[in-house]
């Protein structure tokens, strides 16, 4: 039994799991939520849920342009998703591997691969982040005129249209702001990287000191140094841009011809990074259920055998 609900997000309910296409700015879902608690948005993410997204992009008509753009922005998510994996591949190799580094120390190889691989990361968010603004500045009749020349901006602008923006939007922005330090040297004081253990998980670290009124740059942390700049958990900072999807999709199809999707037949196809039990839809508006219909999808298999010749 699948729901059409009438644009909107269901108060502290999840509509499902992404098994289907999405309807119209509202989610077809095998199963409603049923009272069972609310699946909060940081899930880790893997490609079949950018996917489905993506797929659901096609099911109505679209310029040139928009096509683009939003190809672009399902690739540059894939990238980050690949950014993470490989962050977390250099994390994962930190442990005693020399008589030189006792007691799970890690080498300065290490270390340097660990800072490489989270330059990345943040570098391949910033470009996915620039990659939506794309996607909603070709379709100012829906969100209207976003602002541009400054990601910072943006995501204040986006803050409430988005969704999970009060827990999204902090993690957004101080991964908007570690990028900065990264790569705007010159905007910003001089720092020292340094690998740290945060609650089991090694990360990077970024410390400088004050200026010369004892200041400290805005969104840093007091340190024995001066200041400090902590890397925000990158599996957060995914799940918290990716999420957004759920709101931009949903708010571009609101006023499509939905007869696509009643047609439908795609299938996600989930890869061994995504999870077994699929993802959760949430609607993105405030909304109530105007219909309830039902779909069976057949699935045919073709099975060829080849038969020994007999013996002699």
């Amino acid at each position: 039994m699948l729901g059409l609900a009438e644009g909107g997000r269901y108060p502290d309910a999840t509509l499902g799991f992404m098994e289907e296409c999405v309807l119209g700015g509202a989610a077809m879902a095998k199963a409603l939520n049923n009272g069972s608690p609310q699946v909060p948005f940081h899930f880790r993410l893997g490609p079949g849920y950018v996917d489905l997204w993506a797929h659901e992009f096609t099911h109505w008509d679209s310029t040139e342009g928009q096509t683009h753009t939003m190809t672009d922005l399902a690739e540059s998510l894939h990238n980050l998703l690949q950014k993470r994996d490989q962050l977390q591949m250099a994390r994962g190799v930190f442990g005693q591997v020399s008589v030189y580094y006792p007691d799970l120390h890690p080498t300065p190889r290490q270390q340097e691969a660990l800072f490489s691989a989270t330059h990345d990361f943040f570098h391949t968010y910033y470009s996915a982040v620039s990659a939506m603004l794309s996607v909603i500045r070709r379709h100012t009749n829906t969100f209207g005129e976003a602002p541009t020349h400054s990601i910072g901006k943006f995501l204040t602008w986006w803050k409430p249209k988005g969704i999970f923006m009060d827990e999204a939007y902090p993690l957004l922005e101080k991964a908007r702001a570690f990028r900065a330090f990264l790569d705007h040297k010159e905007s910003h004081p001089p720092y020292a990287w340094h690998t740290v253990d945060l609650n089991g998980l090694t990360k990077i670290m970024l410390v400088g000191a004050p200026n010369a009124k004892g200041g400290i740059p805005e969104g840093t942390a007091k340190h024995p140094s001066g200041w400090a700049l902590m890397a925000p958990d990158e599996d957060l900072v995914v799940s918290a841009l990716a999420v957004q999807l759920n709101a931009l999709i949903p708010e571009i199809g609101a006023n499509a011809d939905t007869s696509r999707v009643l047609k439908c037949t795609w299938a996600p196809k989930p890869t061994s990074d995504d999870t077994g039990r699929g993802y959760p839809i949430f609607a993105h508006r405030d909304a109530t259920i105007s219909d309830i219909y039902r779909r069976t999808v057949s699935t045919h298999v073709t099975i060829t055998r080849d038969t020994a010749p007999p013996t002699e």
